[in-house]
């Protein structure tokens, strides 16, 4: 009887630890405060409000509003919750959302990809999240800008591949990540931008407390 010999499966040589961007590190910045640069109290209070509410939104109530069951509110919304009864949760919860979807009807799409990409959580190679943090995203599709992309439903695996590109770019040094990283802060900032404008106007701004 042969004998089949075994061999030891090992990683990709030099493929970096994939990171997760849903809990990013606590020293890293959000994406808001990377946009908008706070600095006064007031300042970097918005800036956390609209980064919860944009967080909330991609990760959980866009889908959750589409099924008609929003029922959780955003960290801020929460601690501002004056009467704390399921019904009212929901309600409240339902209107943030709508008033969100409505904003981001109402900009160009290109900005809504931007924040999209930025807040729908994925992980990424080790060495492209600690060059970009939270603008790895729109690095990435930078990094590649001319190559075709498909729809959102079917961009997963191209996205993670051209991660992989930029990772091993990074590595080679055959990319600049200072030039990629002022790219993608630039349309970020635009994004955020245009969002908060937008979200002023739309019915309420959101509270701070």
């Amino acid at each position: 009887m042969t004998k089949t010999k075994k061999t030891a499966k090992t990683p990709t040589q030099g493929a970096p630890h994939d990171v997760t961007t849903k809990t990013p590190n606590a020293s890293s910045p959000r994406p808001t405060e990377v946009a908008l640069r706070p600095s006064s109290p007031l300042e970097i209070m918005v800036s956390r409000t609209i980064d919860q509410e944009l967080e909330w939104y991609f990760s959980y109530a866009e889908s959750a509003l589409h099924r008609e069951r929003v029922g959780m509110l955003p960290s801020y919304a929460a601690l501002l919750v004056t009467e704390p009864t399921d019904a009212a949760i929901r309600n409240r919860a339902r209107e943030i959302a709508r008033l969100v979807r409505a904003c981001l009807l109402a900009m160009r799409p290109r900005h809504v990809e931007v924040l999209r990409s930025v807040y729908t959580p994925r992980t990424w190679p080790k060495n492209v999240f600690a060059a970009f943090e939270s603008l790895s995203a729109i690095a990435v599709r930078l990094a590649f800008a001319d190559d075709p992309w498909p729809q959102r439903s079917a961009r997963g695996g191209l996205e993670h591949a051209a991660a992989m590109r930029l990772s091993a770019a990074l590595t080679s040094a055959s990319v600049s990540p200072g030039k990629l990283r002022h790219n993608a802060r630039r349309l970020l900032e635009t994004a955020v931008l245009a969002y908060a404008g937008l979200r002023a106007l739309e019915g309420s701004a959101p509270e701070v407390g």
